[in-house]
Protein backbone atom coordinates (compact mmCIF):
# COMPACT_ATOMS: atom_id res chain seq x y z
CA UNK A 1 0.00 0.00 0.00
CA UNK A 2 1.10 3.57 -0.57
CA UNK A 3 0.06 7.21 -0.56
CA UNK A 4 -0.22 8.79 -4.02
CA UNK A 5 -1.23 12.22 -5.29
CA UNK A 6 -1.53 11.01 -8.90
CA UNK A 7 -5.29 10.54 -8.53
CA UNK A 8 -5.94 14.03 -7.11
CA UNK A 9 -7.22 15.97 -10.14
CA UNK A 10 -7.81 19.39 -8.59
CA UNK A 11 -7.80 21.08 -5.18
CA UNK A 12 -10.07 24.06 -4.55
CA UNK A 13 -8.75 27.18 -2.82
CA UNK A 14 -8.90 26.62 0.96
CA UNK A 15 -11.46 28.54 3.02
CA UNK A 16 -10.28 29.57 6.49
CA UNK A 17 -12.83 30.42 9.17
CA UNK A 18 -12.65 30.45 12.96
CA UNK A 19 -9.42 28.49 13.30
CA UNK A 20 -10.52 25.87 10.77
CA UNK A 21 -9.83 25.32 7.09
CA UNK A 22 -12.26 23.87 4.53
CA UNK A 23 -10.60 21.65 1.92
CA UNK A 24 -12.19 20.06 -1.14
CA UNK A 25 -10.78 18.22 -4.11
CA UNK A 26 -11.73 16.10 -7.12
CA UNK A 27 -10.24 12.72 -7.88
CA UNK A 28 -9.97 10.31 -10.78
CA UNK A 29 -9.92 7.35 -8.38
CA UNK A 30 -13.00 5.06 -8.35
CA UNK A 31 -15.73 5.29 -5.74
CA UNK A 32 -14.76 3.76 -2.42
CA UNK A 33 -11.16 5.00 -2.50
CA UNK A 34 -9.74 6.17 0.81
CA UNK A 35 -8.04 9.56 1.02
CA UNK A 36 -5.60 11.04 3.49
CA UNK A 37 -4.80 14.65 4.39
CA UNK A 38 -1.57 15.67 6.12
CA UNK A 39 -0.97 18.99 7.90
CA UNK A 40 2.71 19.89 8.20
CA UNK A 41 3.59 16.23 7.71
CA UNK A 42 1.15 14.88 10.34
CA UNK A 43 -1.84 12.72 9.38
CA UNK A 44 -4.93 14.88 10.03
CA UNK A 45 -7.70 13.01 8.16
CA UNK A 46 -8.44 9.68 6.53
CA UNK A 47 -11.71 8.61 4.95
CA UNK A 48 -13.71 8.54 1.73
CA UNK A 49 -15.00 12.11 1.69
CA UNK A 50 -13.56 14.65 -0.77
CA UNK A 51 -14.41 17.75 1.30
CA UNK A 52 -13.59 18.30 4.98
CA UNK A 53 -13.16 20.89 7.73
CA UNK A 54 -9.97 20.63 9.76
CA UNK A 55 -8.49 22.62 12.66
CA UNK A 56 -5.58 24.63 11.33
CA UNK A 57 -2.48 25.55 13.37
CA UNK A 58 -1.13 29.09 13.40
CA UNK A 59 1.60 30.11 10.99
CA UNK A 60 2.37 28.76 7.52
CA UNK A 61 0.80 25.34 6.94
CA UNK A 62 1.59 22.75 4.26
CA UNK A 63 -1.32 20.53 3.21
CA UNK A 64 -0.81 17.22 1.36
CA UNK A 65 -3.83 15.36 -0.08
CA UNK A 66 -3.62 11.93 -1.64
CA UNK A 67 -5.22 8.54 -2.14
CA UNK A 68 -4.38 5.28 -0.38
CA UNK A 69 -3.60 2.90 -3.22
CA UNK A 70 -2.65 -0.70 -3.83
CA UNK A 71 0.91 -1.58 -4.71
CA UNK A 72 -0.32 -3.76 -7.61
CA UNK A 73 -0.06 -1.54 -10.67
CA UNK A 74 -0.83 1.47 -8.48
CA UNK A 75 -4.55 0.75 -8.73
CA UNK A 76 -6.67 2.30 -5.98
CA UNK A 77 -9.05 0.05 -4.09
CA UNK A 78 -11.38 0.67 -1.21
CA UNK A 79 -14.58 -1.27 -1.70
CA UNK A 80 -13.53 -4.10 0.57
CA UNK A 81 -12.64 -6.61 -2.15
CA UNK A 82 -9.35 -8.22 -3.13
CA UNK A 83 -6.47 -5.79 -2.67
CA UNK A 84 -8.71 -3.38 -0.77
CA UNK A 85 -7.21 -0.46 1.18
CA UNK A 86 -9.90 -0.93 3.85
CA UNK A 87 -8.28 -1.30 7.25
CA UNK A 88 -5.08 0.41 6.08
CA UNK A 89 -6.54 3.86 5.50
CA UNK A 90 -5.16 5.10 8.85
CA UNK A 91 -1.59 3.98 8.09
CA UNK A 92 0.88 6.85 8.45
CA UNK A 93 2.60 7.42 5.09
CA UNK A 94 4.24 10.71 6.09
CA UNK A 95 7.67 9.29 5.23
CA UNK A 96 6.63 9.13 1.55
CA UNK A 97 5.40 12.74 1.33
CA UNK A 98 7.19 15.17 -1.01
CA UNK A 99 10.06 16.98 0.68
CA UNK A 100 8.79 20.09 2.48
CA UNK A 101 10.79 23.30 1.97
CA UNK A 102 12.62 24.27 5.15
CA UNK A 103 10.81 27.17 6.83
CA UNK A 104 12.30 27.15 10.35
CA UNK A 105 15.85 27.23 11.66
CA UNK A 106 16.83 24.40 14.00
CA UNK A 107 19.89 24.88 16.23
CA UNK A 108 21.59 22.26 18.40
CA UNK A 109 24.65 22.64 20.61
CA UNK A 110 26.55 21.15 23.54
CA UNK A 111 26.71 22.85 26.92
CA UNK A 112 27.74 21.91 30.44
CA UNK A 113 30.25 22.29 33.23
CA UNK A 114 33.13 22.69 30.78
CA UNK A 115 31.77 26.23 30.30
CA UNK A 116 31.83 26.93 34.03
CA UNK A 117 30.45 25.38 37.21
CA UNK A 118 28.05 28.33 37.57
CA UNK A 119 26.50 27.91 34.11
CA UNK A 120 22.86 29.08 34.29
CA UNK A 121 21.67 28.92 30.68
CA UNK A 122 21.92 30.21 27.13
CA UNK A 123 20.68 33.22 25.20
CA UNK A 124 19.72 32.72 21.54
CA UNK A 125 20.07 35.77 19.30
CA UNK A 126 19.17 36.33 15.67
CA UNK A 127 18.46 38.74 12.84
CA UNK A 128 15.30 40.67 12.04
CA UNK A 129 15.85 39.90 8.34
CA UNK A 130 18.33 37.81 6.36
CA UNK A 131 21.75 39.46 6.30
CA UNK A 132 20.64 42.21 8.69
CA UNK A 133 23.16 41.36 11.40
CA UNK A 134 22.61 39.59 14.71
CA UNK A 135 20.79 41.76 17.28
CA UNK A 136 22.45 41.18 20.64
CA UNK A 137 20.23 43.75 22.37
CA UNK A 138 17.33 41.33 22.77
CA UNK A 139 17.43 37.53 23.01
CA UNK A 140 15.00 35.52 20.93
CA UNK A 141 14.93 32.85 23.62
CA UNK A 142 16.45 32.13 27.03
CA UNK A 143 17.12 28.47 27.69
CA UNK A 144 17.80 27.22 31.22
CA UNK A 145 20.88 25.02 31.53
CA UNK A 146 19.33 22.60 34.02
CA UNK A 147 15.49 22.74 33.97
CA UNK A 148 13.90 21.81 37.29
CA UNK A 149 17.39 21.46 38.72
CA UNK A 150 18.05 18.27 36.74
CA UNK A 151 21.70 18.01 35.76
CA UNK A 152 21.75 16.74 32.17
CA UNK A 153 25.53 16.83 31.83
CA UNK A 154 26.33 13.92 34.13
CA UNK A 155 27.40 10.47 33.02
CA UNK A 156 24.48 8.56 31.51
CA UNK A 157 22.52 11.73 30.77
CA UNK A 158 24.85 13.74 28.60
CA UNK A 159 27.64 12.67 26.26
CA UNK A 160 30.29 11.57 28.73
CA UNK A 161 33.65 13.04 27.77
CA UNK A 162 32.24 15.32 25.04
CA UNK A 163 33.18 18.42 27.00
CA UNK A 164 36.67 17.23 27.83
CA UNK A 165 37.97 14.90 30.52
CA UNK A 166 35.99 15.37 33.72
CA UNK A 167 33.75 18.01 32.16
CA UNK A 168 30.86 16.33 30.36
CA UNK A 169 28.18 18.04 28.27
CA UNK A 170 24.46 17.94 27.55
CA UNK A 171 22.67 18.70 24.29
CA UNK A 172 20.40 21.71 23.84
CA UNK A 173 18.22 22.70 20.89
CA UNK A 174 15.98 25.52 19.69
CA UNK A 175 13.60 25.96 16.74
CA UNK A 176 12.73 29.36 15.29
CA UNK A 177 9.42 30.78 14.16
CA UNK A 178 8.64 30.49 10.40
CA UNK A 179 11.20 32.53 8.45
CA UNK A 180 11.39 34.25 5.07
CA UNK A 181 13.70 32.86 2.41
CA UNK A 182 17.36 33.84 2.69
CA UNK A 183 20.51 33.16 4.71
CA UNK A 184 19.94 33.80 8.42
CA UNK A 185 22.60 34.08 11.11
CA UNK A 186 21.99 33.07 14.72
CA UNK A 187 24.17 33.18 17.83
CA UNK A 188 24.14 31.36 21.17
CA UNK A 189 25.79 32.79 24.28
CA UNK A 190 26.12 30.95 27.60
CA UNK A 191 25.47 32.98 30.75
CA UNK A 192 26.26 32.37 34.41
CA UNK A 193 24.21 32.75 37.59
CA UNK A 194 25.19 36.43 37.80
CA UNK A 195 23.94 37.06 34.25
CA UNK A 196 27.38 37.46 32.71
CA UNK A 197 27.52 36.21 29.13
CA UNK A 198 30.26 34.19 27.51
CA UNK A 199 31.52 34.13 23.93
CA UNK A 200 28.94 33.83 21.16
CA UNK A 201 28.91 30.84 18.83
CA UNK A 202 27.26 31.62 15.50
CA UNK A 203 25.63 29.52 12.81
CA UNK A 204 23.99 30.30 9.48
CA UNK A 205 20.83 28.64 8.14
CA UNK A 206 19.57 28.85 4.56
CA UNK A 207 15.80 29.05 4.21
CA UNK A 208 14.28 28.35 0.79
CA UNK A 209 10.49 28.30 0.99
CA UNK A 210 7.41 29.69 -0.78
CA UNK A 211 6.49 33.32 0.03
CA UNK A 212 4.52 33.97 3.18
CA UNK A 213 0.91 35.18 2.92
CA UNK A 214 0.31 38.94 2.39
CA UNK A 215 1.07 41.14 5.40
CA UNK A 216 -1.54 42.19 7.95
CA UNK A 217 -3.22 45.59 7.84
CA UNK A 218 -3.13 47.89 10.85
CA UNK A 219 -6.01 46.07 12.56
CA UNK A 220 -3.76 43.03 12.93
CA UNK A 221 -6.52 40.76 11.56
CA UNK A 222 -7.27 41.33 7.86
CA UNK A 223 -5.01 40.74 4.87
CA UNK A 224 -7.41 41.76 2.09
CA UNK A 225 -9.54 44.92 1.73
CA UNK A 226 -12.09 45.77 -0.95
CA UNK A 227 -13.97 48.88 -2.04
CA UNK A 228 -16.88 49.10 -4.45
CA UNK A 229 -16.74 51.51 -7.39
CA UNK A 230 -19.07 52.36 -10.27
CA UNK A 231 -19.85 49.48 -12.54
CA UNK A 232 -20.36 48.01 -9.98
CA UNK A 233 -16.83 46.68 -9.52
CA UNK A 234 -14.78 45.61 -6.54
CA UNK A 235 -11.24 46.92 -6.07
CA UNK A 236 -9.07 44.59 -3.97
CA UNK A 237 -6.13 45.87 -1.90
CA UNK A 238 -3.47 43.86 -0.09
CA UNK A 239 0.02 44.33 1.29
CA UNK A 240 3.22 42.74 0.04
CA UNK A 241 4.30 39.39 1.42
CA UNK A 242 6.93 39.66 4.19
CA UNK A 243 9.14 37.38 2.04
Amino acid sequence: MAFSQVYIADVAAPVIRGGQVFLSWTSSAPAGTYFQVYENGALAYFGQRISIWLPIPSGPVRIDIGAVISGFGLDPFGAGGFGSAAGLESTDYSSSLPVTPKRRAELSWLGGYFEGLDLAGFHVYGESKPGGGVNYAKALRTITAYPAGIDTSRFGLGGFGTGGFGAVAGTYDWTSEPLASGVWTFAVKPFDEAGNEGTAVTATVTIAAPPLEPGLFGDGITRLHYTMIAGPRAVLTWLASPS
